[in-house]
């Protein structure tokens, strides 16, 4: 069965990805984003995805004190707009 639709997995860094460069630069923090496409629902339920894209935003301010701010950021790197209609559905 195929499946439609994407889902966008945003997640924090572990802070070793940041570069010398980008220290000098003053960022402190990074998120990275994966978009993901289901391609099939297997019959005892496993739900197959092709990644179709992934990127990291740099920050330079602690995470939790820009949540809105990079998730906008990410959906202008993911999809080129700040303001598709979208249904985020957040975990630990």
């Amino acid at each position: 069965m195929t499946c439609g639709g994407e889902f966008l997995k945003i997640q924090p860094g572990t802070g070793d990805a940041l570069s010398p460069d980008d220290i000098a630069n003053d960022y402190t923090d990074y998120v990275i984003w994966n978009r993901f496409k289901p391609v099939c629902l297997d019959i005892d339920g496993e739900l197959g995805m092709e990644c179709l894209d992934s990127g990291m935003v740099l920050l330079m301010d602690p995470i939790a004190a820009l949540q809105d701010d990079i998730l906008k950021e990410v959906l202008e790197q993911a999809y080129g707009d700040r303001s598709l209609d979208t249904v985020f559905l957040l975990g630990d």
